[in-house]
């Protein structure tokens, strides 16, 4: 494959600039990117057919975010994307290695300790991967990057995009023969999480023997085999129990499968070997690594490794496997092996104010329904909008160049600036206005008081990373690591700006459900605990979770219930008083983590999972009614923290129906429609806006004003010069975003024209 640019390929996505094409496969092609500091990445796009399609485009958005949250040590997050670009795309940072299949082929089988670590790391990685919601559905040794730091697991989320478009569409088997667990192969039961420590198993097999556990030979029958045959382990060491956890992992049913954290435990060492360093692997990696082209006007692609690392390696003739490709991105599986991801994200010092060049603003006309004023990127980005009392704010960078972003504050009248801030380079996903103070912990930015842009919350000392934050009436509750790596449990008021508890938390808990002044958390399995967040004293355990089963959510539901979904499908009602059980029943709902979340809605609790939306019976956990819908990130609202919301106003619950292009009003206690109107000229990607009696929903490039009593067009007539990926109103309007582009402000219709 040529490494130019075909014609007819873009020469830049972002504010990367493409150099070389690097491969394709089933999701699109992937380019090697510089950004404008000189950081090789790589820009993988969709295909157009897919970009097309409104529910894969929807899934995209999601695992896109869900991957960039995750943090774990052994994983390398995405570092930008783009899902609401016309061809969408994520870009991943160069990172120089050799896959585990490539070390293993060229050095041998890794010794007992060394296996033992690997499986320690992979477990510690799969912990965070879950814990952000992801399925991983395709570990195997060439998507483990072996690099000077140590392995990486790579690809995570993007492989169940994959596998959740294919077998919508096809019905085919996504995975890797031999690597895939016998539910992911007869489909007669859930894909769960359980089904990544079935591929760990394999893949420490394969470590330790250099051999799969079901052997060699065609995909059927390997297929075959992983369904009816036990696996081989002659050849692995018992040593350490090793053999004995192997086989555990590769049990037949989830269920007897021991879960990430049991096998961290197993695992556990406090002087754990640096496998990686040790010769011929370090001399194999090094070798790669010296053979990573420097950023410049061409791509150089190197086709062997140096002399000195082929001598250290003892099989030089199976080293023609590190070939151009493999060098280039550690991959030899495909696409999802072509995809190396980055450790580390480069940002300045967040929260100084930003010196950088304004974004352009175009004053408009004060006429009813005229466009009011527009702000364009240039050569930056407009990411992210969010309109609260007093003005809007804005995420972005304001040049090519900046590594940096920044947040802005500006009035809604006219756009101006009041005070802008750095933050870290990417688009918030968590960011919001709490009692005059925006919390935006996801952009390395302490709270700050939204009038002046300054700091509400103590200067810290040492470095924190944060990992989530949420918030419980006027207490920040947040969850960071230190230098050491020790994670803080800290709740903040948000009104006074002081400290009110912290306490050292031994398990990086995922950000928990909030209801009232009490927080509930929960391990993935089979702990959950409801904290205090005034104090952080811990109310209550629930244990209620069977052994073996999963967390895929936790919300909240009316009155004072928590509500815990696992894998299973089975729907656990708490009492959020006393943390009893009130109802435990399965339910007929598919179950997709990372996209599914509960809400309230009067007496009735809300469910959206995957591309439905249900209403429950809060108090015998009971599904009442249920719709078709486009999904999570189009039809509920962000909310501070995380969470989302639906769009509720008048008595309706307003959503977007599974085409994309149908809004529909609905009656929350019974399902019943109340009125739906087809809209815009393509499909919706973010949910409606609600002004007073005034309804605002973008489709495509087009925004429509309905009468919110009964669905009544108002006017239709606006259409943007793109497609709006964001939309919000006030009294005197409504603001879209269009693209990463430009933030539009649009003045709302006269009285006489809504009243009409």
């Amino acid at each position: 494959m040529s490494d130019a640019l075909v014609p007819g390929d873009p020469e830049r996505l972002g504010r990367y600039e493409l150099i070389g094409r690097l491969g394709s496969g089933g999701m699109g092609q992937v380019y090697l990117g510089r950004s404008p500091g000189g950081r090789l990445v790589a820009v993988k796009t969709v295909h157009e057919h897919l970009a097309a399609d409104p529910h894969f485009r929807e899934r995209f958005r999601r695992e896109a975010a869900a991957a960039r949250s995750v943090t774990g040590v052994y994983t390398a997050p995405v570092v930008d994307a783009d899902p609401d670009s016309p061809m969408p795309w994520l870009a991943t940072a160069y990172l120089p290695g050799v896959t585990l299949r490539q070390a293993v082929v060229a050095a041998g089988p890794l010794g007992p300790g060394a296996v033992r670590a690997l499986g320690g790391a992979l477990a510690e990685a799969l912990r965070s991967i879950h814990a952000a919601g992801l399925v991983h559905r395709d570990l195997k040794p060439s998507n483990l990057l072996v690099t000077g730091d140590g392995p990486r697991v790579i690809d995570f989320g993007i492989a169940r995009l994959v596998s959740a478009h294919a077998l919508t569409e096809t019905g085919d088997i996504i995975g890797t023969p031999g690597y895939m667990a016998p539910e992911q192969i007869t489909g007669d039961m859930q894909v769960t999480a359980a089904a990544d420590v079935f591929a760990l198993g394999a893949v420490l097999a394969y470590a330790a023997s250099g051999r799969g556990p079901f052997g060699g030979g065609g995909a059927a029958a390997l297929l075959y085999r992983v369904v009816h045959d036990e696996p081989d382990l002659i050849e692995v060491p018992e040593a350490g129990g090793l053999r004995e956890l192997i086989a555990e992992c590769l049990h037949k049913s989830p269920e007897r499968r021991p879960g990430p954290v049991e096998v961290l435990r197993r695992t556990a060492d406090r002087n754990p070997p640096l496998w990686w360093r040790a010769e011929p692997l370090r001399s194999l990696v090094s070798g790669v690594a010296d053979a990573v082209p420097e950023p410049g006007p061409t791509v150089v692609v190197p086709t062997a490794v140096d002399e000195s690392a082929r001598d250290a390696a003892r099989r030089a003739v199976r080293r023609r496997e590190l070939t151009r490709r493999g060098l280039l991105l550690g991959g030899g599986g495909g696409l999802v092996a072509l995809l190396a991801y980055a450790v580390g994200r480069t940002s300045g010092p967040a929260g100084e104010r930003s010196t950088g060049p304004a974004w352009e603003l175009k004053k408009g006309s004060t006429g009813p329904g005229a466009l009011r004023w527009t702000l364009s990127a240039g050569s930056g980005t407009l990411d992210a909008m969010l309109v609260t009392a007093g003005g809007i704010l804005l995420h972005g960078t304001e040049d090519s160049v900046s590594t940096d972003g920044t947040v802005q504050f500006r009035t809604t009248a006219g756009g101006a600036r009041r005070w802008a801030v750095d933050s870290l380079a990417e688009a918030p996903t968590a960011w919001g206005v709490v009692d005059g103070v925006l919390t935006a912990g996801d952009l390395g930015l302490k709270a700050l008081d939204l009038t002046t842009g300054k700091r509400r919350t103590p200067v810290e000392k040492g470095l924190l990373t944060p990992l989530w934050f949420t918030v419980s009436g006027s207490t920040l509750v947040t969850l960071s690591q230190d230098g050491s790596g020790e994670n803080l449990l800290r709740g903040t008021s948000l009104k006074t700006g002081q400290r009110l508890w912290q306490r050292k938390e031994d398990d990086e808990w995922p950000r928990p459900a909030v209801a009232g002044d009490a927080l509930l958390f929960t391990d993935g399995y089979d702990e959950q605990e409801c904290v205090f967040a005034d104090d952080g004293t811990v109310r209550w355990r629930y244990s209620g979770v069977g052994k073996g089963d999963q967390v895929a959510a936790v919300g909240a539901l009316p009155p004072d219930r928590f509500a815990v979904l696992t894998t299973g499908r089975v729907l656990h009602l708490v009492d959020v008083r006393d943390g009893r059980r009130i109802s435990a029943r399965e339910l007929e709902v598919p179950v997709a983590p990372g996209a599914t979340a509960f809400a309230r809605a009067d007496n009735t609790g809300l469910l959206l999972s995957g591309e439905r939306l249900y209403g429950l019976d809060p108090d015998a956990g009971t599904v009442r009614w249920s719709r078709p819908a486009l999904g999570l990130d189009a039809c509920w609202a962000p909310r501070p923290g995380g969470d989302r919301s639906p769009v509720l106003a008048g008595g309706h619950l307003l959503h977007w129906a599974a085409d994309g292009r149908t809004l529909e009003a609905l009656d929350p206690a019974t399902g019943r429609q109340r009125w739906r109107r087809e809209l815009g000229d393509g499909p919706a990607q973010c949910p409606p806006a609600v002004a007073g009696s005034t309804v605002y929903a973008a489709a495509g490039r087009k925004c429509t004003a309905l009468r919110l009593s009964d669905g009544v067009p108002l006017r239709d007539d606006w259409t943007l010069d793109g497609t709006i990926t964001g939309l919000a109103a006030d009294a005197s309007g409504w603001y879209a975003r269009i693209g990463r582009g430009s933030v539009v402000a649009v003045n709302g219709i006269a009285a006489a024209s809504r009243d009409r």
